[in-house]
Parts: structure tokens; C-alpha cells; sequence
């Protein structure tokens, strides 16, 4: 008796669940028809989304490497006689705001430098764009720097140096960042603060490339 009464009392269970459930989706079935397609839709941005990033990293990849090619061919002609080769050119047009479009401008900046045409080199790196802060925008910044103590303009190469000695996740290049605001300081003839930026490099990296030559300006500092 009281087993049949469990299994009524469980199909009653069943039943009234499944009324309920039947009433919820009369009522809300807009809503759910809604809910339902708005999903679909984040589901096939998702999709759509992920397809163009891959496209987008592959066109980059691509960039990359053509980029990579016309500055390994700029780099041969250094010492040709040619006025403006081709590279030069092709590389201005890639040059942009993308991850690797930037190296467009350091690398025509460096063929400059080594053509000895400062003024252009210089005009190549004030155009690298300044986001984002990776290794690509600080060695661009230090070789602008380089660039401004060999035209002798001290105080802006000392200017430049100063803001990227205060930059806290400056990769890699912090080093030289430093040698080169102590040799801007000293050669614009302000010793004393020279001097402390060349104690500051011992302290900071004792084992140094630069740590003959550290030692000795410190010593014709008279430090």
C-alpha cells in the first residue's frame, strides 16, 4: 500500500514539474527566443573575432619577414653609391603603428646612421609611434638619443635620457640608457652630475660590458 502510494505521490511530482516547466516556457518563451539568438550571435562573434586575429597575426608574420628582407638587402648597399635604393622606399611604405610596421622606421633610421645623414636617421625615429612601450620603442628612443649627442644637442639628448631613466618597466636597455645621459652630461661639460651617473653604473651593473670604460672616465673625472 504504501509503496503504491510513493509511486503516485512521485508521478504527481513529475507531473506538476513538468506543468511548471511547460507554463515557464509559455510564458517566457519571447524571452528565451531572445536569449537564445543573442547567444547565438556572441557565439558567431567569437568565432568571427578569433578567424580575423589569426588572419591578422599571419598578415603580421608576413610583414615581418618582408621587412626583415628589405633591411638585410638595405644593409648590402651601405656602400653602394646608389642615391635612394628601392628598400628605402618599399620600407617607408610599411612603416606604421603596427607591432612590427614600427621596425620599419628603426631600421631605416639605422641605414641612415651608417650613411653618416644624421638629420634623416633623426626624422626616421621621431615618427616611431610611442605605444607600445616595448623593446622596439626604447632602443628606437636610445639610438634618437645617440643620434642628438653626435649633432651636439646636448640638452635635448640629456632631456630624452632623463624621462627614460624614469620609466619603471623599461626592458633591457636600461644600461644603456644610463652611459649615454652620463656621456651627454659630461660632454655638454656638467661633470659633477656626469660623474654620479657613472657611479651609479658601477652600482647598478658591476659586471658591465662598458665596465673598463666606465672606470676609466671616472677616473678623468677625477673620481
Amino acid at each position: 500500500m504504501k509503496r503504491r502510494e510513493r509511486k503516485h505521490l512521485k508521478e504527481d511530482e513529475f507531473v506538476s514539474t513538468m506543468t511548471k516547466m511547460i507554463r515557464f516556457f509559455r510564458q517566457y518563451q519571447r524571452e528565451l527566443k531572445i536569449a537564445a539568438v543573442s547567444l547565438a550571435i556572441i557565439i558567431g562573434l567569437i568565432a568571427v573575432i578569433r578567424v580575423i586575429q589569426i588572419k591578422s597575426s599571419e598578415r603580421a608574420n608576413m610583414e615581418l619577414a618582408t621587412i626583415l628582407k628589405l633591411s638585410n638587402n638595405l644593409r648590402n648597399k651601405v656602400s653602394s653609391l646608389e642615391e635612394v635604393p628601392n628598400e628605402v622606399t618599399e620600407l617607408e611604405k610599411l612603416a606604421g603603428r603596427g607591432k612590427f610596421s614600427r621596425l620599419a622606421y628603426l631600421y631605416l633610421a639605422t641605414y641612415w646612421v651608417e650613411k653618416n645623414d644624421l638629420a634623416k636617421a633623426q626624422s626616421y625615429l621621431e615618427k616611431f609611434p610611442d605605444q607600445p612601450r616595448d623593446l622596439f620603442y626604447y632602443q628606437a628612443l636610445d639610438l634618437l638619443g645617440e643620434i642628438l649627442i653626435w649633432r651636439q644637442e646636448y640638452n635635448r639628448a640629456i632631456e630624452l635620457y632623463e624621462a627614460l631613466e624614469k620609466e619603471k618597466n623599461m626592458p633591457y636597455v636600461r644600461e644603456s640608457i644610463l652611459i649615454h645621459l652620463a656621456e651627454a652630461l659630461e660632454k655638454k661639460g656638467e661633470q659633477k652630475k656626469a660623474l654620479e651617473k657613472y657611479r651609479q653604473l658601477q652600482q647598478e651593473f658591476p659586471y658591465s660590458a662598458y665596465v673598463w670604460n666606465i672606470a676609466d672616465r671616472i677616473r678623468r673625472l677625477g673620481g
